[in-house]
């Protein structure tokens, strides 16, 4: 057996870069949870909104799981010049927080980035670097987040619920297929409610010790018939958690097409 001498010297090299948390951000104090996601401003469903949030009252915290905004104006696609611009993108998607604050006043509401969020500081990076960093070219300045008691998590960090994780969905790298919620699953091997694929799916599975999880893709509350893919298998929905200490019960809703919730 060879042994490696110790010099005594020390490794003279700067500490790694650590680009995310390894655990989450923790949401606490929370029971009745309204969790909405993929809004896509200014390519909304207005109605399908307003069936979202109007569905329970007694709801002490919203998470906003990511894609509230499209950032139309930002993405590496061609761009139709008569679509809204990005000022009016953020002016839809501030009207929004506003009204979600002054419907749930007392509730602790937490927007989650998702990965069209990420096309504005993408677009910083690639067409305006000397801008980073200034604090009035920021998603909490932009938004008034801090104004309206927003709290802004940044995409990869991941949120933890009771025993239940929530992510945007893009995180694992996963593409869209017939079952997400299966594939999501044996990525995340934990419970995990999740938006981004704009469908409403449910897969469990259970470990060598008995162990019992799920993940839950959540439905959208955008337009489902973009005109990049106008045939696809999106549904409107949302999602409501009930948390008892440890344990958490998730309904996870769907809006037919005639508005109901099923």
């Amino acid at each position: 057996m060879s042994t490696t001498k110790d010099t005594g010297k020390l490794l003279n090299i700067p500490e790694g870069i650590i680009e995310l948390p390894l655990k989450p951000y923790e949401v606490k104090n929370s029971k009745n949870i309204l969790i909405i996601s993929d809004t896509h401003f200014p390519f909304h469903d207005k109605r399908a909104i307003e069936t979202a949030v109007s569905y329970r009252d007694n709801i002490d915290t919203v998470i906003l799981l990511g894609d509230l905004m499209d950032f139309y104006g930002l993405s590496r696609y061609s761009k139709d010049p008569s679509k809204p611009r990005m000022k009016d993108e953020l002016n839809i998607c501030k009207e929004f927080l506003t009204y979600l604050r002054e419907k749930f006043r007392k509730a602790q509401i937490i927007y989650y980035e998702g990965n069209h969020e990420q096309r504005f500081n993408r677009y910083i990076y690639d067409h305006a670097p000397a801008l980073f960093g200034i604090e009035t070219i920021t998603m909490n300045s932009l938004l008034d987040l801090n104004m309206l008691g927003i709290k802004f998590i940044e995409n990869g960090i991941g949120l933890k619920l009771s025993s239940a994780y929530l992510l945007h969905g893009n995180e694992a790298g996963s593409k869209s297929g017939i079952n997400i919620a299966r594939t999501m699953i044996l990525k995340t091997n934990d419970n995990c409610i999740f938006g981004n694929f704009h469908k409403t799916q449910e897969s469990s599975a259970k470990s060598l010790d008995g162990n019992e999880y799920a993940n839950w893709s959540i439905g959208c509350l955008c337009g489902l018939k973009p005109a990049y893919m106008p045939i696809n298998q999106w549904n409107h929905g949302f999602g409501v958690m009930e948390v008892f200490g440890k344990e958490f019960e998730f309904n996870n809703k769907r809006i037919l097409t005639s508005y109901n919730v099923r």
